[in-house]
């Protein structure tokens, strides 16, 4: 989802090495000089908030300039290669894997694959080079030769869909940034199954250092086509644009800059300031049987298992949006909060079935991935269209209600305050701004003590209105994975369905199978609700305890 506008620069002014972080401002925030930083970085905010709503700037620096800054990694590149957590959270590398599923005997071979993907993917700067992360760049490899074969890695089972499923997430913590000979932090990894009447999948691993959803679903938006062999139709058009201002017209109604005075504007940009420091120091999110794991104690068990959920028509969503008055992130944050609090319920949590008297309403909040538009220039030049320009914001799901319609209200005036303020567009600027005069390990606990306050990440990705060809075969359908510090939720659209997975800790999240079917009772039940018709597919879910 847009919150905010494009900032000037996804980067830093500031070039520091790694090296050099962990040796000055040892006494973290409490310093003069990272106090003195943070003054200049507000200042440096409200300026460039102010600079991007006076119109567009794009054509202010020329080309080869532009080029350069881009190539530079900015800081939240930088520290996803570096690791975002303490070393002691044991977090794994931050990979994005997209899973492409195939009719079966349908899934391209090697040679197709490295053909169509590989050798056009290779042509971007971020693709064939090695991030330099002490110097906030990228490198050559230094192999001798690097062959498009070296990113296909072909796995071979003999199972049910069950099986290769299981198969997809056993290797989603293969590392991509060690261990392989000084390749670049990609590859393709086929999944091909020998039983009769299964699907083969191709997964696409890439190292988030590369760049984030927005940029790698651009990408490969290029190299794909319709079934009838025409272009791809973009999903992410509302985060694109011809110059700096893309989507200047909603930006400007979203983050509430026309029609305000600098003072009023660096009031609530200094409001979302403070927001954005204080937010790893709030108030834990409360102890229920699917977040009780979040505390400061928190860490990666090494283990990870994924539900995949029952497939949604992307129809059914938008009327659900339509009869409530919210969104299709709404909907699907109220379908996920309801799911939270059944499989609570189910567990017998005290906090859901029989809460203490005058107690508190349970939190229960999601740290929601925001991606910022970028201007067309950048997606069409090989050497600026991977980046990271994106930050998470934290929203409450409405755990703490019972009624789903209540859920839904609930849940939609928590993203309308989340859109109207500047907090995504601060948080970018902190992160990116501010991180190089903060050591590496301040930075490292400043995000965990973030992400343990919080009860899951939830991502929603807006893919293909029709299917499209990988390597000329028709992909049937597709899901998002991502093992993170945090239990996951990913959820895609892709030819009208929408696609979802929860990613969890088995040890802590135990019997959670039924978690998918909690989701989609959910939307069966907000359709009864609204009196929304029940599609024949998601018949079954209907009267389920």
């Amino acid at each position: 989802t847009s919150l905010a506008p494009a900032a000037p620069d996804s980067g830093s002014d500031i070039k520091l090495n790694s090296r050099e972080m962990n040796l000055q401002g040892n006494d973290g925030f409490g310093s003069a000089g990272t106090a003195a930083a943070a003054a200049a970085v507000f200042l440096a905010i409200v300026g460039g908030y102010l600079y991007l709503s006076s119109g567009d700037k794009s054509k202010d620096e020329g080309a080869e300039e532009a080029r350069a800054r881009k190539r530079r990694l900015s800081f939240t590149s930088v520290g996803l290669g570096l690791g975002s957590f303490p070393p002691e959270a044991e977090v794994k590398e931050p990979i994005i894997n997209a899973a492409l599923y195939f009719a079966e005997g349908d899934c391209p071979n090697a040679d197709e694959i490295e053909r169509a993907i590989i050798r056009p993917l290779l042509k971007y700067e971020r693709m064939n080079s090695i991030p330099d992360l002490d110097n906030h760049t990228v490198r050559p490899s230094r192999r001798p030769a690097v062959e498009p074969s070296d990113f296909v890695r072909t796995i071979r089972v003999d199972g049910g869909d069950d099986l290769a499923h299981r198969t997809i997430v056993q290797h989603l913590q293969d590392p991509l940034g060690s261990g392989r000979d000084d390749l670049p932090w990609w590859e393709v990894l086929v999944v091909r199954n020998a039983r009769p009447g299964t699907a083969d999948a191709c997964v696409l691993r890439f190292h988030h250092v590369i760049g984030d959803g927005i940029a790698f679903v651009t990408a490969l938006e290029k190299i794909l086509t319709n079934e009838d062999g025409s272009t791809v139709q973009s999903g992410l058009e509302v985060l694109k644009g011809s110059g700096a201002s893309s989507g200047e017209g909603n930006n400007k109604k979203k983050r509430g800059a026309g029609g305000k005075n600098p003072l009023s504007t660096a009031w609530s940009l200094l409001e979302a300031f403070v927001h954005v420091l204080t937010l790893g120091a709030t108030k834990y999110d409360d102890d229920t049987a699917f977040s009780k794991m979040n505390n400061a104690q928190l860490k990666h068990c090494g283990k990870r298992e994924a539900v995949l959920f029952p497939t949604v028509p992307l129809s059914f969503v938008k009327a659900l949006r339509d009869a409530a008055g919210v969104s299709v992130n709404d909907v699907l944050m109220v379908a996920v909060g309801q799911a939270i609090r059944d499989y609570c319920a189910a567990r017998d949590d005290p906090l859901v079935n029989d809460p203490p008297p005058g107690s508190k309403p349970i939190q229960c909040r999601a740290l929601l991935p925001v991606g910022f538009p970028r201007p067309m220039t950048e997606l069409d030049d090989p050497a600026t269209a991977l980046e990271n320009k994106w930050c998470m914001v934290s929203c409450d799901i409405g755990v703490c209600k019972e009624d789903i319609v209540d859920r839904a209200r609930f849940v939609h005036d928590r993203t309308t305050e989340m859109k109207s303020k500047p907090r995504a567009y601060v948080q970018l600027e902190v992160q990116n701004r501010l991180g190089p005069y903060t050591p590496v390990a301040v930075g490292q606990k400043t995000v965990f003590d973030t992400f343990s306050r919080h009860s899951l990440v939830l991502t929603n990705v807006p893919g293909p209105p029709k299917k499209v060809r990988f390597a000329g075969h028709v992909v049937e359908s597709t899901q998002l994975f991502f093992d993170n510090l945090l239990t996951q939720v990913d959820l895609i659209s892709y030819a009208g369905e929408v696609y979802g997975n929860v990613v969890f800790d088995p040890v802590e999240l135990p019997e959670a199978g039924d978690f998918g079917r909690f989701y989609a009772k959910a939307l069966v039940q907000l359709a009864s609700r609204l009196e929304v018709p029940c599609p024949p597919e998601m018949k079954e879910f209907e009267g389920m305890p």
